[in-house]
């Protein structure tokens, strides 16, 4: 009966999701027509996804460590357990933001507009691909939008449990300068679970960690800010209350 009520819930959702793009739609049309409108084809993104979130019976909890230093670059590292994951960072962490995200969003329909534009796509299984895709992330973090990139690469069978992180992301905030800042998501996964197909209504909590300063650094520290970071996330969420343990032994060795 669970997974019944949980399907429902998933299409409901899905239909309200779906539905509210749509009728933004012209208008996303509208202001991605130029990089100077980008900013507001992006809070309209923001307003898509907390419209979408009030029909699914989402409660967002958004908490933060530190205030931003201003006019400091950031790369932001949230961990990766639901494809809610890419709403709830988009809609809710602060600043101009682009994605980085894997290539099979980019051939999704009408939703592939974002990376046409704003987002970049990245097939991480080609290194030719891969390596293209984070030159261009370097060129538009430079042109002053911050950027979203979940480490893992993927959302893990063992979620929420994470997947060991990439180097990419911290290479390039090292080779920028920028601020590393790790973000944990508690209960995405229970709220949309993508290997059951499942979604249920509930607290959908974020935290913003205290950011990390890259200047000093060099790319041979690139491990171990991707170690720190790890630690940083898995503390946090066992602070609310997952049990890491429990997943343990469905890990890959890294």
């Amino acid at each position: 009966m669970k997974n019944i009520l949980g399907k429902i819930w998933l299409a409901w959702g899905g239909f309200w999701f779906a539905l509210i793009f749509l009728i933004l739609y012209p208008l996303f049309m509208l202001w991605l027509s130029h990089p100077r409108l980008y900013p507001i084809a992006h809070f309209q993104r923001r307003i898509w996804g907390i419209l979408s979130c009030i029909p699914m019976g989402y409660l967002p909890i958004v908490t933060k460590e530190a205030k931003i230093p201003k006019g400091r670059r950031v790369v932001y590292c949230p961990n990766h357990s639901s494809y809610l994951d890419i709403l709830t960072a988009g809609t809710y962490l602060p600043g101009f933001n682009f994605f980085m995200a894997k290539m099979e969003l980019s051939k999704v329909p009408l939703f592939n507009i974002w990376f046409k534009t704003i987002d970049v796509p990245v097939k991480r299984e080609s290194l030719r691909n891969s390596h293209k895709a984070f030159v261009d992330a370097a060129e538009k973090f430079d042109t002053g939008i911050d950027m979203i990139i979940f480490p893992e690469g993927r959302i893990p069978t063992y979620t929420p449990a994470l997947h060991p992180l990439k180097n990419g992301a911290f290479k390039l905030a090292i080779e920028k300068g920028a601020l590393i800042i790790p973000v944990t998501m508690p209960d995405n996964y229970k709220r949309l679970d993508v290997h059951a197909w499942i979604a249920s209504p509930g607290k959908m909590r974020m935290h913003i960690h205290r950011p990390i300063d890259t200047a000093g650094l060099n790319l041979d520290d690139a491990d171990a800010l991707k170690d720190q970071v790890t630690h940083i996330i898995e503390q946090k969420l066992t602070e609310f209350g997952v049990d890491l343990k429990k997943y343990e032994n469905n890990k890959p060795k890294s």
